[in-house]
């Protein structure tokens, strides 16, 4: 018997932000906060909570990412299963079914936070959506602290 084992590649990004666990943590998990920063969605830290993450639809993509909590670790870790889009398209709408986790860990001047975005195919018609979800990695982690202040000051 042979057991054959697809190869898969992963994004990670990491940040520091000023900001204690709690904070980064509600960022993160709380719908409203999470939509300032990121997409709209119907996130609820509870794990096998389905929900959807709403981006820009794309010729025969909904837009949706349909996504389910795997493992909640309040105020530490969550983890997703991540969903969508549509094989015909390139780059970002390309069809994807990976896990998100995120990671918060609490610092002297504030939180680190792991991004870590995995199970992106290796083959050819998966690399422009691998570099797009990439720079779209490092684009949402620099949103994000951009709006931390924002979100603390206002409350969402």
């Amino acid at each position: 018997m042979t057991t054959t084992v697809a190869e898969t590649r992963a994004i990670m990004k990491e940040a520091d932000f000023d900001f204690p666990v709690d904070t980064v943590w509600r960022a993160l998990t709380d719908s409203e906060w999470l939509a300032v920063w990121f997409f709209p969605n119907d996130i609820q830290p509870v794990a096998g909570h389905r929900f959807t993450i709403w981006g820009r639809p794309i010729e025969r993509w909904d837009g949706e990412f349909q996504c389910q909590v795997k493992e909640v670790q309040a105020q530490h870790l969550i983890s997703f299963r991540w969903s969508g889009g549509h094989e015909e398209l390139k780059g970002f709408g390309h069809y994807i079914d990976t896990t998100v986790t995120w990671r918060l860990a609490a610092t002297e001047a504030g939180t680190h936070f792991t991004f870590l975005h995995e199970g992106f195919a290796t083959d050819a018609g998966t690399d422009a959506v691998f570099e797009v979800m990439s720079k779209g990695a490092e684009s949402v982690l620099r949103t994000l602290a951009k709006r931390l202040p924002d979100l603390v000051t206002h409350g969402a």
